[in-house]
């Protein structure tokens, strides 16, 4: 055990290190020649991954997500309660307040001031762009439903999975989360904070993309849904949301197939193994419902993790003879190989320690610590976390360094140093 708590802190700092690299990474300097376009990130822009790909393999994700910058943000907050000097409190808490600025004047790009990019592309990259009329018409709403932006603060103008409506729900429960820990009311987090709760609201329950981003999901997400529902219950003081709040919560029931909780509504399979997906377990975590249906208390949410546990015993070779085997999406993933990622992994692992802390119950904090233990045989010497494993090797794969991957490992070892106290 000491050994492996030595670890996870060893491992904690150093990715609580490399997740701020990704945030106002303003040194670096993206070009993408084929397009005629130079980004450079502005301050409070979070990059998903600074590495800098092409598709080559590696993905392209120089981007700022609206999801992934709000779980990282979200991550920062909790970091700033544990700040161990003033400096350390104050560079996040500017990292905080950037994020806020950063994100504000987003919300107010109009796609009829989006320079285009049709001249500048290559010929035979044009395709990839997004029709000029789909650019002018975005503005309002339309924006918030953006999945990402270029880290500059500008539009992105390639074609995407869109819409998408869980990244305001999200940013909002940064904002709560930064406001709980201590942080200062001002008036740029009051705004952006009551501007995407009332996005919430308008879009609540609305099919739309989920979070993989798969172009045929346009759909109902239990994902989705879930995070709109925890900011609306942990907004209640800025907004005032009950019918909206019923609405979810009525259409987060008919996500229960009697077996497990299916990420898209209508059900798209015939069986537990078909339709269970750790975007589920993503959801509750990231919603974090005080108690009752969805949240970490809910007895539907264990039968859905004894189903994903199940499917990725069968499905990943590198599972073979673990306590706690590596999850991946869902059975019919094949996104670089469709392997294990450390997000979802994580996220078992948190919802053990969230619920063992609940309960005092070491068994479960010791099921946390299996998942943690496997994610430990599938990091690398000097802890450079990628977005998968692959699913037979065990060798990384997908995009380096992923941000959202180190956010996942700082949130899971303060949820465990809650645990142990």
């Amino acid at each position: 055990m000491m050994e492996l708590d030595d670890w996870i802190e060893r491992q904690a700092l150093l990715s609580a290190e490399l997740m701020e690299r990704a945030i106002s990474a303003t040194e670096l300097r993206r070009e993408r020649a084929v397009l005629g376009q130079i980004v450079v990130p502005a301050r409070g822009s979070v990059l998903a991954s600074p590495t800098i790909a092409d598709w080559d393999p590696e993905p392209d994700y120089f981007f700022h997500w609206v999801r992934d910058s709000a779980i990282v943000m979200r991550t920062i907050a909790g970091l700033v309660a544990d700040a161990q000097s003033g400096a350390e409190c104050r560079r996040r808490m500017r990292h905080f307040h950037d994020f806020v600025a950063f994100s504000l004047a987003l919300t107010r790009l109009d796609g009829r001031d989006c320079p285009s990019l049709q001249e500048k592309a290559q010929p035979e990259f044009r395709k990839y762009l997004r029709p000029e009329e789909e650019m002018r018409a975005l503005a309002g709403d339309a924006v918030l439903g953006e999945p990402r932006f270029n880290p500059d603060g500008s539009l992105d103008a390639l074609r995407w999975s869109r819409p998408q409506y869980d990244g305001p729900a999200l940013r909002a429960l940064a904002c709560l989360q930064f406001l709980a820990d201590g942080g200062e009311a001002d008036g740029g987090i009051q705004e952006l904070l009551r501007g995407d709760l009332d996005f919430t609201v308008r879009h609540a329950g609305a099919a739309c993309i989920g979070p993989w981003e798969e172009a045929d999901e346009n759909a109902h997400h239990y994902y989705v849904a879930l995070v709109q529902l925890g900011a609306l219950v942990h907004g209640r003081a800025f907004a005032t949301a009950r019918d909206a709040e019923s609405q979810l919560r009525a259409q987060l029931d008919r996500h229960w197939s009697g077996e497990v909780y299916a990420a898209i509504w209508p059900f798209r399979g015939v069986g537990g193994e078909d339709i269970v997906d750790a975007a589920c377990l993503l959801g509750v975590l990231d919603a974090d419902l005080p108690d009752g249906p969805h949240s970490a208390g809910d007895p539907r949410v264990w039968q859905t993790l004894a189903a994903l546990e199940a499917l990725f015993v069968h499905e990943f070779p590198i599972n073979r003879g673990r306590r706690a085997p590596a999850l991946g999406r869902s059975r019919h993933d094949r996104y670089f190989g469709g392997g294990a990622w450390y997000v979802t992994t994580l996220a078992a692992a948190s919802l053990c320690y969230r619920r063992g802390r609940r309960l005092r119950d070491a068994d479960l904090i010791a099921r946390g610590d299996a998942f943690r233990t496997t994610v430990r045989d599938f990091t690398p010497a000097d802890g450079h976390l990628a977005e998968q494993i692959d699913r037979a090797t065990g060798a990384l794969a997908s995009a380096r360094d992923l941000t959202w991957s180190y956010a996942a490992f700082v949130s899971a070892a303060r949820l465990r140093r809650a645990c142990l106290r």
